[in-house]
């Protein structure tokens, strides 16, 4: 159980944001737009903030983990993330690698680094993987994930030099 939930918790820290920074305008390029979903969606996980979090994602949305395993809609998101910022503390790096606008979708694509802490024992652990988010535009304006797919793998950390 805690290594699917480390698992998830990979996928969750990696991807973009909504909330307040989801409105952009049509014309941007989206690089600027998207790195800034990116960091508020690790601050607000960070941050254990999981009403901001559950409102970066479309109602119909779907969080794919990388076993596979599916959390859909709002109420199951908001469980995920429940559990998840119950369990651990993360640190989240992403790289991302490519961003792409299509009309009223969009998609960002990188890898991630992740220092991940449980919160009950305080053991550390490395994550690293791939993540893709898929958003789509509404009507005000507004970037939302309808789709964000994680893989990753995690190692434990290196003990403190000293």
């Amino acid at each position: 159980m805690r290594g699917l939930l480390a698992m998830v918790l990979l996928g969750m820290w990696t991807t973009a944001a909504a909330g307040q920074a989801s409105h952009a305008p049509h014309g941007d390029d989206g690089k600027n737009v998207f790195g800034a979903l990116r960091q508020e969606w690790a601050r607000n996980l960070h941050d254990k903030h999981v009403d901001a979090s559950v409102a970066e994602y479309a109602a119909d949305a779907e969080f794919i983990n990388p076993d596979g395993s599916r959390a859909h809609g709002t109420a199951e998101l908001r469980h995920l993330f429940e559990t998840v910022t119950g369990m651990f503390d993360s640190d989240l790096v992403f790289e991302s690698k490519k961003v792409e606008i299509s009309g009223d979708l969009a998609y960002d694509s990188g890898t991630y680094q992740e220092g991940l802490t449980v919160r009950a024992t305080g053991k550390a652990q490395r994550a690293s993987g791939s993540y893709l988010t898929v958003y789509r535009r509404g009507k005000d304006g507004a970037w939302l994930i309808v789709e964000q797919v994680w893989t990753g793998a995690m190692t434990d950390a290196a003990p403190p030099q000293g």
